[in-house]
């Protein structure tokens, strides 16, 4: 059975209400999937389903670690956006702040993971996991360079690697969200490079 992305976007906006997060959509700038401050979630809606619905769901999860924690997140950002002002002569501290930053994107996904089975769309799983999992070796990659593929080519080039069975998609596992209060948070923006004058843009996951 083919899935609904608009059905499974509703159950995940629906169930985001539930939380007091409010989904909205609107046209946004072609290189920005969406942006969310805690409370509020607001969605590129020239986007395709699927990407808005994978984009959102990794939202929820993220505003979730950023609500139940927000120091720490806060300081784990901090931290990396002052380790790649110096990543010509930092290295070695760069790449632990990356290291800390991939453990926070994981625990988003894995929120995420649990929250599609949640919301009986377990066969998104999968689909879901493959998309994420490339925007994260997309953002390192940002991280570590300062530019990145556009993503378009940069998916396109993930999924020939996976298909030919050079690269192995390793699953999120899913992990309950605990119950929290949207906490707000400045702004994050969920941007996604589009074409060579893009590259300078991190891709997918929020930028803080």
């Amino acid at each position: 059975m083919t899935t609904s992305f608009p059905e499974l976007y509703s159950s995940i906006r629906n169930w985001a209400r539930s939380r007091g997060i409010e989904v909205r959509e609107e046209p946004l700038p072609r290189n920005k999937a969406g942006e969310f401050t805690g409370p509020e979630v607001l969605m590129n809606s020239q986007f395709s389903w699927e990407e808005r619905t994978y984009y959102l769901v990794h939202a929820i999860g993220s505003i979730a670690c950023w609500s139940l924690d927000k120091t720490g997140v806060q300081d784990l950002f901090d931290g990396l956006r002052a380790a790649k002002e110096n990543r010509d002569t930092k290295a070695a501290e760069l790449e632990r702040w990356i290291s800390l930053f991939r453990a926070f994107e994981t625990t988003s996904s894995e929120f995420a993971v649990w929250l599609l089975g949640e919301l009986g769309f377990s066969k998104n799983e999968a689909s879901y996991t493959n998309f994420m999992r490339a925007d994260l070796e997309a953002m390192t990659e940002f991280h570590r360079r300062g530019t990145t593929t556009a993503w378009h080519k940069f998916l396109e080039h993930w999924n020939d690697e996976v298909a030919s069975g050079r690269k192995r998609v390793v699953p999120f596992e899913p992990n309950t969200i605990p119950p929290f209060y949207p906490t707000r948070i400045d702004r994050q923006e969920i941007l996604q490079p589009q074409d060579e004058e893009d590259e300078s843009l991190p891709p997918g996951s929020s930028e803080n």
